[in-house]
């Protein structure tokens, strides 16, 4: 196996499968283009889970239930319902694609479209169905479609609290005197599209939270949406004309919003915000400003097109740099472990190893997702976890692996001599697996 698809499945995969790097039936970089023309990832649950407006109505009506018959002791659906979406990508579709690009550009847009669980249980619930329906379709797209598939789903407007935002000349605004709610709009400016400091004001944060108004998820059975649905509600909506960034948007109601974000997704400041982004999250903590503007330059010359985007990514000689730059966050860190051994483990468990390591699943700290540099994972507390984690993944491989085996299997040429020996002489084979887990080669990328 040659060393750019050992380093390939590191950096811009999801690590080794149990069958190793031999198993692989081509160079890893043209598989990686294959992923970007086939224009597709995997679907958890292949349509069998259920719809985040089916979520939200359920757990809605879950707790309206309650409420009436004070019955505590019913079980929630909303714990069941994350497990339900771990088990279908833990144990099924990130554990089977052969190299994973398409798996890791859904994290990175997650994580850059971030929601948390702790918010609610209307967004606790449909998490993963808002990957599923806001991220997914749209990986291989363009930009701007991410963009509103991410900003009309009801997960994030609940998340950012833009459901009840309220313009206060709008019919309900006059009538019970409610008043806009920037969560949205400033978030979209500052982390979604342009970036901070990119010369937005807070006129501009202002006038697009305006804008915003009326964009809401349907809460009631006799609304003009099915429960949990987007809707748009004109009597909200602030009426008049708004100006962004100098730019002046007819008053249009849903589509006046919208044609905003088609503007800032075509922006200078987004393209080399997001190309920064990209370029941080899979090349080097501190990405060469060479690939970053070769990024941003093929985003406007393409109308945002992702997939022209992500070629120039994996064809830019900065890309493939032989000396690793990136620690493996630990979702990375334990989904390479579960391929590398085919280890299945429990939702529970796999919630309790992410959490450990500091990255609990759908669970940042903010808006602005976890943190996409070496040092926020670099901690004594962090590599501690990683290990009791390795070990844990360690005692549940097949007894029968040798590690003197396993390493050069999963890690190839990338393997060197000192991390051989190193494992060779281990204790125990699942001791040596757990040192082969916690080697420079496969921690970091």
């Amino acid at each position: 196996m040659d060393f750019e698809s050992a380093l390939a499945l590191s950096r811009f995969g999801l690590g080794s499968t149990v069958a190793g790097l031999e198993a692989l039936p081509g160079p890893a970089r043209d598989m990686i283009h294959d992923e970007i023309d086939r224009g597709r990832v995997a679907m958890p649950g292949q349509g069998r889970l259920p719809t985040s407006s089916q979520l939200i109505a359920e757990a809605a009506e879950f707790f309206r239930s309650r409420k009436a018959s004070s019955d505590d002791k019913t079980v929630s659906p909303v714990s069941a319902a994350l497990d339900a979406e771990i088990t279908a990508r833990y144990h099924d579709v990130l554990m089977t694609a052969p190299v994973g690009f398409g798996e890791r550009l859904v994290m990175f847009w997650m994580n850059h479209f971030a929601v948390s669980v702790d918010k609610g249980s209307s967004v606790h619930i449909s998490t993963g169905a808002y990957e599923r329906e806001a991220i997914r379709p749209y990986v291989y797209g363009r930009f701007t479609d991410l963009l509103l598939a991410v900003e009309t789903h009801p997960t994030m407007l609940y998340y950012l609290d833009n459901v009840a935002s309220t313009g206060p000349n709008s019919k309900v605004g006059q009538s019970m005197g409610r008043d806009i709610n920037e969560n949205l709009a400033r978030e979209i400016l500052e982390l979604h599209t342009l970036g901070v400091d990119s010369g937005y004001s807070q006129a501009d944060v202002t006038a697009f939270a305006q804008a915003l108004t009326g964009w809401s998820a349907s809460r009631r059975a006799h609304d003009k949406a099915p429960v949990g649905e987007f809707t748009f509600r004109d009597n909200q909506h602030e009426p008049g004309e708004k100006t962004i960034l100098g730019e002046s948007y007819r008053e249009d109601g849903f589509f006046q919003a919208a044609d905003i974000m088609v503007g800032l997704s075509r922006h200078p400041a987004t393209a080399k915000h997001i190309s920064t982004k990209l370029a941080r999250h899979f090349v080097a903590d501190d990405p060469p400003g060479s690939l970053v503007n070769r990024l941003a330059e093929t985003w406007m010359a393409t109308d945002a097109d992702l997939p022209s985007v992500y070629a120039i990514l994996i064809d830019s000689e900065e890309s493939w740099v032989p000396a690793p730059a990136k620690l493996r966050t630990p979702q990375e860190h334990l989904i390479a472990m579960l391929r590398a051994t085919d280890t299945r483990l429990a939702p529970g468990l796999i919630k309790r190893a992410l959490t450990a390591m500091g990255q609990p699943l759908w669970k940042p700290p903010g808006p602005n997702g976890f943190p996409d540099i070496s040092a926020a994972w670099l901690t004594p507390e962090g590599l501690s976890a990683r290990m009791e984690v390795a070990a844990l993944v360690a005692a549940r491989t097949a007894r029968d692996t040798d590690p003197r085996e396993f390493a050069p299997a999963i890690l190839g040429p990338r393997l060197n001599d000192t991390t051989l020996d190193a494992i060779a002489r281990a204790d125990t084979l699942r001791q040596g697996i757990s040192l082969a887990f916690m080697a420079p080669e496969f921690i970091r990328r």
